[in-house]
């Protein structure tokens, strides 16, 4: 924002003009009464407006059709971000919507497979009556301490197993309307800022807000993970690659590098990740061995 001094009145007031230096001809006049004597602000008044909200406050580049395109790789998208008046904001309000989006989504086929699903109580009821009439049950319940130990382990996988398996579970699924956010977010982050500073060491000519506009485009098809409940509606591996390529494309909007250097700045950001857990397992393990020998 720039001030300009567009007039001045005997009566002691200064008319100032601020203009938005990409839009010169928004202008919004302000008055500004001046005490000559204590040679302070007395009071000031907005006068006129010359220019839009959108103009002067800046527009919102985000929209549905822009992730839409984005999802399929269109590079208009993401060089529309790019140009956004900041696109950090945009991006921070689109992961936190990606987040909260996929897993509402995920919430919904949730409930709708248990509404759909047998009982849990009635299928753990079952299968234990099945192995009751197994011939080692016999020696099992002969056994107080062999039956005490088959309670537990029963109990204990019965609370594991079936979210293991697949089975619904629509209290997890809305706690992830918490969680999925925060993840994304956190993900977003982390990867927006090792991204950029792979792209500026081979020498990348996009800012750190770009960076983290464009790359929150790329988490579009995150959105995916809530779409499992659809009938022969299958994900597979398409859920890991496809963001791959998006940032891919987001990078080398920003950063306009050659093929092979986006390639570099989108996959190292990852390799870091593999190193980091290695370490951490490394360090588990060392751990858990002195313990051991202890």
């Amino acid at each position: 924002m720039t001030a300009i001094v567009c007039h001045s009145h005997p009566d002691n007031t200064i008319g100032f003009c601020l203009t938005k230096p990409k839009n010169t001809a928004c202008c919004v006049s302000w008055t500004i009464r001046v005490d000559r004597r204590t040679v302070g602000l007395a009071s000031y008044g907005k006068l006129t407006s010359l220019c839009t909200k959108e103009d002067c406050m800046g527009h919102r580049t985000l929209s549905l059709s822009l992730v839409f395109r984005a999802l399929f790789l269109d590079g208009d998208a993401y060089d529309a971000l790019r140009d956004d008046d900041n696109p950090f904001v945009e991006g921070l309000f689109l992961i936190v919507i990606i987040g909260a989006g996929a897993a509402l989504l995920n919430l919904v086929g949730q409930l709708l497979a248990w509404a759909s699903s047998p009982s849990m109580d009635a299928i753990k009821e079952i299968v234990l009556r099945a192995y009751q009439q197994m011939p080692w049950w016999a020696y099992i319940s002969g056994n107080p301490q062999a039956m005490s130990q088959f309670q537990q382990a029963w109990e204990w996988s019965w609370r594991i197993l079936p979210t293991l398996f697949g089975a619904p579970n629509p209290a997890g699924a809305a706690l992830n309307i918490l969680l999925w956010p925060l993840v994304a977010l956190l993900s977003w982050l982390i990867y927006g800022v090792l991204a950029h500073l792979f792209a500026k060491l081979l020498r990348g000519t996009g800012s750190f807000n770009q960076t983290l506009g464009t790359t929150a485009l790329a988490f579009s098809p995150l959105l995916l993970r809530g779409l499992g409940f659809i009938p022969f509606f299958a994900i597979g591996g398409a859920i890991n690659t496809w963001p791959l390529i998006c940032r891919y494309k987001a990078l080398r909007r920003v950063h306009g590098l050659s093929w092979g250097r986006t390639f570099w700045a989108t996959v190292l950001p990852f390799v870091v990740y593999l190193l980091l857990w290695l370490l951490l397992g490394g360090l588990g393990a060392a751990v858990i061995a002195a313990a051991v020998r202890r």
